[in-house]
């Protein structure tokens, strides 16, 4: 969700932004006609009921799965520590606004170069939605990442470090792609 909140930033806001890098983006979570999001309706719906009937209960057994790497526990209960802190209330409207959402048709519109940073192993968001990102924003390199989970940051952070650097310019703090 980080990275279609970005891309609207972006969209709205284009002096703002030098580029972007969208690790693992999802502009629909749910699978439409012609299109993989990753989840069903049925699903998502699902995960969204469980959620609300037990939000403890659903962090501990998806924060692994959303880790995706089972021989690396530790990361799985980072991240059930993450949304264990986070107000419950607060977590299932983001849940729901994250699995309702449908930015497809905005991402012709992202005015600035785009890193797309995929996963090649990601339940959460498929190499399918990172393909459809990119074919859908005009300036974007799509960098297949060998790693698994949505959560590359965690995972795989040298990998994600190798394709990105800071710096600062003008007194604003730009991401550079590796792009031309």
């Amino acid at each position: 969700m980080s990275a279609m909140i970005g891309a609207l930033a972006a969209i709205r806001e284009p002096a703002r932004f030098g580029a972007l890098v969208m690790v693992g983006p999802s502009p629909r979570s749910i699978d439409d006609e012609g299109y993989v999001g990753g989840f069903s309706a049925a699903d998502s719906d699902e995960l969204l009921e469980s959620l609300d009937g037990n939000y403890l209960g659903w962090s501990s057994a998806m924060a692994p799965v959303i880790v995706g790497n089972p021989e690396r526990p530790e990361l799985g209960a980072e991240l059930t520590n993450s949304f264990c802190r986070a107000d419950p209330e607060i977590a299932k409207r983001f849940a729901t606004v994250t699995f309702m959402s449908d930015n497809r048709a905005d991402l012709p519109r992202v005015p600035v170069r785009s890193l797309i940073l995929q996963c090649s192993e990601d339940v959460i968001a498929p190499v399918e939605v990172g393909t459809f990102v990119h074919e859908n924003i005009p300036a974007s390199e799509l960098v297949l990442t060998r790693a698994t989970g949505h959560c590359p940051n965690l995972t795989a952070p040298r990998a994600v470090r190798r394709r990105t650097r800071t710096r600062r310019d003008g007194g604003r703090r730009l991401v550079i792609s590796p792009m031309p």
